[in-house]
């Protein structure tokens, strides 16, 4: 069977961690048939690229194609953004015309994120009566979120529309989400398959931190209520010293780090850059429990990773998360109640003894690896051929 993956996020030089779970999902599909992701980078009309560039990575059974194309801005930012939307269907169509010419047709085209991506899919069907997947990511249906489906143009709602009613399966990484999905589009199916954590990295490495570490993970935005988390560890210094909190992921902004020295909790804090899987996984194996205090999700793979090296987690009450975290492997608070997170690191800290770490990652395993993710997938590739 050939499949074809056609990215609107995905790893790339402009944005390296652009779509990472994305890819990831590619790699769990892999281990069962021959994979090909076409993404043509999403940079915007305000970054000028100068050269067209093609890069092409070939890893067992999934070959990842990366397209760049030249793009000088005009000074004008109503025409670059023109312009620059048809250069990028314009680049699409011709490679996967190429592409079509080279390797034949696939069997089955599969969507990740509708917009853009999903357009050239709807193109495909039409032109050569391929059939499409299309599977969503984005938190973007939920109330409260800062680039809200709602609130788009009319153009980007409508194109998004069209792409998942006429694909002839829908996915979500989550059951809230999928939920959302049916009833905004009038979906008679979506399936979930949840976010895939690599277990070749994360995995329970036995013993405990000599002191307890709580450790959050994210791109530290608006999404993520950095400060919140903060604002807890306040509360939560005045109730137990012997503990620290390390945040990993694109740095502190200045606000934030004025807020640790306000709140007195420069030596509660441990801030790392932006490092990869791998490194993250490290991270993860030492320490104690992971934080995600979220106004709002779909369905985070920090989470899912953080189960599977056997630590408890605590994260909000919100999108997806429910479907995952539970008594036996952490807590859930209520989004932007700071007492309720600090209570809750609280008790984390003091019951400590009350979770099986052991049984938190063989249960994760079960669920989140890359064999059962890709299998899923794969069933569902089956249902079209």
């Amino acid at each position: 069977m050939k499949i074809l993956w056609l990215a609107s996020w995905y790893p790339n030089k402009i944005i390296p961690l652009e779509g990472d779970f994305v890819q990831r999902h590619a790699r769990a599909v892999s281990a069962f048939t021959p994979v090909t992701v076409i993404y043509v980078a999403q940079y915007g009309e305000g970054v000028p690229i100068k050269e067209n560039k093609i890069e092409k990575v070939k890893t067992g059974n999934l070959t990842e194609i990366i397209i760049y194309f030249r793009f000088p801005t005009t000074g004008f930012p109503l025409l670059n953004k023109i312009i620059y939307n048809w250069k990028y269907y314009a680049v699409y169509k011709k490679y996967i015309r190429e592409y079509f010419s080279a390797n034949g047709k696939p069997d089955v085209v599969h969507v990740h994120v509708p917009m853009k991506a999903g357009v050239i899919a709807q193109w495909i069907k039409r032109k050569w009566s391929i059939p499409y997947i299309v599977s969503e990511h984005s938190a973007t249906y939920v109330v409260g979120a800062f680039d809200a489906f709602d609130k788009r143009s009319f153009y980007f709602r409508r194109a998004v529309s069209s792409v998942f009613k006429n694909a002839a399966i829908v996915t979500s990484v989550s059951g809230h989400d999928g939920n959302i999905l049916k009833q905004k589009f009038n979906l008679d199916r979506v399936d979930v398959i949840h976010n895939v954590a690599d277990t070749n990295y994360f995995f329970l490495k036995p013993g405990v931190p000599k002191k307890f570490r709580f450790i959050h993970i994210s791109v530290m935005n608006y999404q993520k209520n950095v400060e919140g988390i903060l604002n807890a560890c306040a509360l939560l210094k005045d109730l137990q010293s012997n503990w620290e909190i390390e945040f990993i992921g694109r740095g502190l902004s200045p606000e934030i780090s004025k807020i640790i020295d306000d709140l007195q909790l420069r030596n509660f804090i441990i801030v790392t850059g932006e490092i990869n899987n791998a490194e993250v996984a490290q991270h993860m194996q030492n320490a104690s429990a992971l934080v995600l205090f979220s106004r709002y999700e779909n369905f985070p793979c920090v989470i899912v990773e953080a189960l599977c090296c056997g630590i408890p987690v605590i994260a909000t009450n919100v999108g997806g998360i429910p479907e995952a975290v539970n008594d036996l492997n952490g807590k859930l608070v209520t989004s932007e109640h700071e007492e309720e997170l600090a209570y809750a690191m609280h008790e984390m800290l003091t019951q400590y003894y009350k979770y099986n770490r052991e049984k938190i990652a063989s249960n994760a395993k079960d669920k989140y690896a890359y064999q059962e993710i890709g299998k899923q997938f794969f069933e569902l590739y089956k249902e079209l051929n």
